[in-house]
C-alpha cells in the first residue's frame, strides 16, 4: 500500500469534523492506511483548534440539506484559509456547490471513488507545499493596485488589506493574473487548480468566480477584473505589472 510523502519533513496532519461513525472510521483508515495522522474532533473544538495549531487539511462531512456543516465552513474561512474537503453523497447533490459558495475548495464521495479522493488530497497538499517552498514564479502581480504574491500565497486590495481566499480562488486569479487579457477556458482553469475543485465538473470554476467576484470586484454583478467571454471561459481585463 503507498504511503504518500511528508510535508518538509513532518507528517501531514488532516484534521476532521465527521459525525457519521461509520464515515469517521472509513476515512480514518484510508488515510491512516496511506500514512496520514488524522485528528478527529467536533466543530466547537475544530474552530478553537484551527487558531492554536497547524493542519495541512481539513475534512468535513457534508449531509444533504444541512446548514450546520455550510455554517462551520463559513466559520472556518472567516478565519483560516486551510483547504476545505468537502464529503459529500453524490457529486450531483446541490450541497457541492452550496459548499463551495460557503468556502470548501474540493467535494469527495463519502462511499468509492478512494483513489480519486487521495488524488484530491495530495493535490491540494502539493500545492500547499509547493507554495511554502518557493517552487513555482514567487514574483508579484500587481493589477489596479491589487498584489498577489504567489510565494506567500496572499493577495492584498489598492488600501494594503489583505483579503482571504480560497485555494481555488487563488489559483483562478493567479493563472488570470498571469494571463491577462487573454481568454482562459473552464478546463484550462480547472487545470490550473491541480485538484478538480468539486470533481469532473467544470461548473465549479464558475461558483469559484462569483465567489472572487464578491471579494475583488466594486460591482459583483457588473465586473472590471474578471470578464466573462461567452462560449469562452474568463480573462483578467487589465494590465498586470510585474515586480
Amino acid at each position: 500500500m503507498r504511503r504518500d510523502k511528508r510535508i518538509a519533513g513532518r507528517s501531514t496532519v488532516v484534521l476532521a469534523v465527521i459525525d457519521d461513525e461509520e464515515t469517521r472510521r472509513r476515512f480514518a483508515s484510508l488515510l491512516i492506511g496511506h500514512g496520514y495522522k488524522i485528528h478527529l474532533t467536533n466543530a466547537t473544538l475544530a474552530l478553537r483548534l484551527l487558531k492554536i495549531r497547524r493542519f495541512d487539511l481539513l475534512l468535513v462531512e457534508g449531509l444533504t440539506p444541512s446548514t450546520e456543516s455550510l455554517q462551520f465552513c463559513r466559520q472556518v474561512r472567516a478565519i483560516s484559509d486551510i483547504a476545505i474537503v468537502l464529503i459529500v453523497d453524490r457529486h450531483g447533490d446541490s450541497i457541492v456547490v452550496e459548499g463551495l459558495n460557503a468556502g470548501a475548495d474540493a467535494c469527495v464521495l463519502r462511499v468509492g471513488e478512494e483513489d480519486a479522493t487521495l488524488a484530491r488530497m495530495r493535490s491540494l497538499l502539493r500545492r500547499a507545499s509547493s507554495a511554502s517552498a518557493g517552487v513555482e514564479d514567487a514574483r508579484i502581480l500587481v493589477f489596479d493596485g491589487w498584489r498577489i504574491d504567489p510565494g506567500k500565497r496572499t493577495l492584498h486590495d489598492p488600501v494594503g488589506l489583505e483579503r482571504t481566499l480560497t485555494a481555488g480562488e487563488f489559483d483562478i486569479l493567479l493563472a488570470l493574473a498571469r494571463n491577462p487579457g487573454r481568454v482562459l477556458s473552464r478546463e484550462q482553469l480547472l487545470d490550473a487548480t491541480k485538484f478538480g475543485l468539486a470533481g469532473p465538473s467544470e461548473r465549479s470554476i464558475d461558483v469559484h468566480v462569483r465567489r472572487l467576484r464578491r471579494k475583488i470586484e466594486p460591482v459583483p454583478d457588473d465586473p472590471i477584473y474578471v470578464k466573462t467571454v461567452r462560449l469562452g471561459g474568463y480573462l483578467l481585463a487589465h494590465i498586470v505589472k510585474i515586480e
